[in-house]
Order: structure tokens, then sequence, then C-alpha cells
């Protein structure tokens, strides 16, 4: 079964380092400032797929950290990066005396999170990726904590669907369409911001020939937990539909993966039918069939 994923951060406070800085006064008597660096001791993510959830595990694309002000929440300063880039995973943040909020955010895919306000994250295109977080509520003092260890938690939610037989050989693009669930993230309450549709278009060419595939969706929800309704629609290369179906009242959870499994295309020749299977890192499971 699957472990669960631990993404450990050493925070310390340093001084004398420089780095993303809210004042050019480095000497400020009155109210005084000190460093912190933040480094990423472990950053393994575990894939949430059944077969390979126990052995493979990949670094995350992006790591990222932003600080806020506490009362404003205007962003202070932030730092972005790829884990090709030099000292991937290691942040530092020259602060003045105050209280802030630092979020820091692990996540794949091609594209950089909008950081810009801890109550609205988000992703160009309306991209939901496997996504992780941790908000820190931070006072920077001379008797400021020296070191804090941080697990970030994953943010989001995910709709799988399984498909086992006959493929047409003119599919193109399958559309997901998701309501019920939202496109960005509000660090503040690990929520997701407001609710909204949402549509993913897939490129499905690579499975022709195939008599399987399968397609995960991620989503950040409004609560804990909630219930959403996901259209999947088949279209050739003209653009006309090969098949659509209706997935509704979908349980979901923050964490969980609610897998559908069955056959997506009527082939004329046998009874369709899909069943439910909820996974998440505790591995409680639930079926259902439908």
């Amino acid at each position: 079964m699957k472990k669960t994923t631990l993404f450990l951060l050493t925070a310390a406070l340093l001084l004398g380092l420089t780095a993303c800085t809210n004042s050019t006064d480095e000497t400020s008597p009155e109210k005084g400032k000190r460093t912190i660096e933040f480094r990423v001791t472990n950053f393994q993510q575990v894939s949430l797929d059944e077969v390979t959830r126990a052995t493979a595990a990949t670094n995350l694309a992006h790591l990222d950290m932003a600080v806020y002000d506490a009362e404003t929440n205007a962003l202070v300063c932030k730092t972005q990066m790829g884990k090709d880039d030099e000292g991937y995973g290691s942040f530092s943040a020259t602060l003045d005396y105050g209280t802030y909020n630092v979020v820091l955010l692990g996540y794949d895919g091609k594209y950089t999170a909008d950081m810009s306000k801890p109550t609205d994250i988000g992703f160009d295109q309306n991209y939901v990726p496997n996504f992780f977080y941790k908000t820190l509520a931070l006072t920077v003092s001379a008797t400021s904590e020296n070191t804090q260890n941080v697990v970030l938690k994953r943010g989001v939610a995910a709709f799988r669907l399984k498909h086992e037989g006959y493929i047409p050989t003119t599919l193109k693009t399958i559309s997901v369409t998701g309501t019920g669930g939202g496109y960005r993230f509000n660090a503040l309450t690990g929520f997701a911001t407001q609710t909204a549709e949402r549509v993913a278009n897939l490129d499905m060419s690579s499975v022709l020939g195939k008599t399987s595939f399968t397609l995960t969706t991620y989503t950040f929800l409004p609560s804990e937990e909630a219930t959403m309704n996901f259209v999947i629609r088949a279209t050739d290369t003209a653009n006309k539909e090969l098949q659509t179906r209706t997935f509704n009242d979908v349980p979901m959870k923050i964490n969980q993966m609610s897998i559908y499994s069955g056959q997506f295309f009527d082939s004329g020749n046998q009874t369709l039918g899909f069943s439910l299977t909820l996974e998440s890192d505790e591995w409680d499971e639930e079926n259902q069939t439908f």
C-alpha cells in the first residue's frame, strides 16, 4: 500500500544571509531583521497509481515559497524553483521583525503557480496539478525559534477513469468537464477559492491500437469532502462525438482518489458498468457498483 507522502523541511533562522528582502535598510535598530532559511530535506512524491504506488518515487517538478504580510496579505517576497535549478529546495528570506504567513508549495506539471495572493493561488489554463502545500504563521523577532520541521500535505482530490476494452480507431480527444470543485486555491483555508466549472481537453492519439487507458484529473475542493459531477466526452478527428458518459454525485475528498473502472466505449456486445473504488493515503477503500 502507498506510504504517506512526507515533505520534511527545516527552517533555520540565520544571520547574515541575503535573499529576497522587504527592506533596503539592513541595519534598522528600531525594528531589526532576521534571515530565515528553509531547506527542503525530503521532497519525494510517491505515485497514487495503484500499480506503482509501492515503488515509484520521483522528484516534484516545482518547489515554491512565498512570504506574505500577515495583516494585509501583501506579497513580501517569493522564490520559485524547478528541479533542475541550482540549489533546488533551499529558500531564504530576509524579513523585518513582524508577523507573516509563509506558503510552501510542491507540485508537478509544466505550469508555474501564480502566488500573487495567498487566498487565490492558481495556474495558467485553469490547470490543477498533483499539489502539496504548507502554510506557516511566522513571527520574526530577536527571540524567534531557530528550527521548525514542516510536513507538506496534499491539497487536491482526484478523479480517475480507467477504461478496458474497445477503443475506436478514430478517437482523437476526450474532454473532462467537472463541476462542484475549483481551480484556484486559498492557502489560508486549504480549500478552493470558489467553485467553478473546469474543462480539460486530452489528446488521446497515443492510445490508438490499445485496449485500455487511464485518465486522471485533480481538483481543489470547497471543503474537506464534496460531491462533484463529471461529464466525459470523446470525439473523433472531425470533432464528431463518439461517446459521452456522465458521472453524477461522485464522492470527492482531499487526499483521496475516486476511481471509476469499466468500459467507456460501447462495442455493442457487452453490458456497460462501472465500479467505484476510493483510495487515499490511509488506503481506506469503499467499493460500489453502478
